[in-house]
């Protein structure tokens, strides 16, 4: 290898990124083409918990309303929605600080949980998230800075076999939905590791893969966003004395429904003085 392929030369160049750290590399991967794979903090045992849990969660879903049969015809089969509101290891999940690190970098010192579902992709069977999509749907604009971090935990593994996700790079830039020869030329399926995270910006265009493995692969997906976004699901109202610290309870949102009258929006802030 010569001197030319073991160093970057640059010429005319006044202006670049400086990536010191795995943090500030991940940070400038998401930046430019959108996604970015780093190890996570959980142990196997937790991974092992959540598997177990991502299950059971679906499970007790699907009975409260009355049968998976139902979820079919609305679409949404095979997800546990907001599993921490089920089982605790999920909140734990959420609160990865390697994670939060990437959100601090991308979104600024004030963020929080949009949404938190385990995504259960089983052999030889459909789902609507096999189709291209932003995590923020119906939306065809463009931003300069991330509004919204989409952080996928790897349960099982990630592969063209069981179903690794999909990506069209850099699309988080452009407007449109690129053409179906586009599509076809330059997606990418990434591969990961069990407890890796998958993170991206919450407008690169996505999807899963299917699964033809003989196993289930599992994952759970959140979408980490400015706090100026509505959330998804009143966690707060879900979770209450679950949250033990105040970094869980401002992440989660501390129960960021509308005021219910101006008096009162100007009571609450009158009284936290």
């Amino acid at each position: 290898m010569n001197t030319l392929d073991e160093h970057v030369i640059c010429h005319g160049i006044t202006e670049r990124c400086t990536s010191t750290t795995d943090l500030e590399f991940c940070v400038e991967e998401i930046r430019t083409k959108g996604y970015s794979v780093i190890p996570g903090s959980l142990d196997a045992e937790t991974i092992a918990l959540v598997s177990e849990f991502s299950d059971k969660a679906y499970e007790k879903q699907c009975d409260i309303l009355g049968g998976e049969q139902n979820l079919n015809k609305i679409n949404d089969a095979n997800i546990a929605r907001a599993p921490s509101a089920d089982f605790d290891v999920f909140i734990d999940v959420a609160m990865d600080p390697k994670v939060h690190a990437v959100a601090r970098a991308l979104l600024g010192g004030y963020f929080i949980l949009y949404s938190q579902n385990a995504i259960i992709n089983v052999p030889a069977t459909n789902h609507y998230q096999f189709s291209w999509h932003r995590d923020l749907n119906y939306q065809h604009w463009t931003s300069s800075r991330c509004l919204a971090l989409s952080a996928l935990l790897c349960v099982d593994p990630f592969d063209s076999v069981t179903g690794g996700t999909y990506v069209l790079p850099a699309t988080h830039k452009i407007e449109q939905f690129p053409s179906d020869r586009y599509v076809l030329e330059n997606q990418l399926c990434i591969h990961a590791n069990v407890g890796d995270w998958i993170l991206f910006d919450s407008m690169l265009f996505h999807r899963t893969g299917k699964n033809s493995s003989n196993v289930k692969r599992r994952a759970v997906n959140h979408i980490i966003v400015q706090p100026f976004m509505a959330q998804q699901y009143d966690f707060t109202g879900m979770l209450g004395d679950k949250l033990k610290t105040e970094e869980e309870r401002v992440f989660f949102g501390r129960g960021r429904l509308p005021a219910p009258s101006a008096i009162e929006w100007r009571s609450s802030r009158i009284n936290k003085i």
